[in-house]
């Protein structure tokens, strides 16, 4: 019997990590080559025409201005945004941190069911973040690590909007 219950427990958990780790949302990863385009996968009942009414929506509750923020608008297959990104990551010099801007465009390609999201810059200082083989330079890893958060931020927060799911806030009365 208490295999049996050992067994029931172990497959629980087994089943219960693959699928915890299939619902998670995809993330940015900075490279010495840059930002890779991450594809979002929704419901297989999602249309193209869903997705990009849904991006829509994103872009106007994220932006202050969204008209001023979108560059192109491809009804059902592109959204292309820009703006500018105040703290974005941070350097850490003498126990100081020095917060920078970042000026950026996401390109939102839009198919039945899923999207790819594309983060573009011009801003190409993170290079020397990076050892010639691809590691990270010691003193630069959470720079890199700031950086990634907060282009992952609207990355969650898109994929958030077009399955659906509320922001939790808490409510302070």
């Amino acid at each position: 019997m208490k295999k049996i219950i050992l067994l029931l427990t172990l497959y629980i958990s087994i089943t219960g990590c693959v699928f915890s780790q299939a619902q998670a949302t995809p993330k940015f990863v900075l490279t010495k080559d840059g930002v890779k385009p991450v594809v979002l996968n929704f419901s297989s009942t999602l249309s193209s025409n869903e997705i990009y009414k849904k991006v829509k929506e994103w872009v106007n509750l994220t932006y202050k201005m969204p008209k001023s923020a979108i560059r192109i608008d491809n009804e059902n297959a592109l959204v292309k945004v820009g703006g500018i990104k105040t703290k974005a990551w941070k350097i850490r010099t003498n126990n100081f941190d020095y917060w920078y801007d970042l000026e950026y465009t996401l390109t939102i390609d839009i198919k039945e069911a899923k999207c790819r999201v594309t983060f573009g810059t011009d801003d190409v200082r993170w290079k020397v973040w990076f050892n010639p083989d691809g590691t990270t330079v010691k003193k630069f890893k959470d720079t890199k690590a700031t950086f990634e958060t907060s282009i992952n931020e609207f990355l969650t927060s898109l994929n958030n909007q077009i399955k659906g799911q509320k922001k939790v806030t808490k409510d302070d009365w």
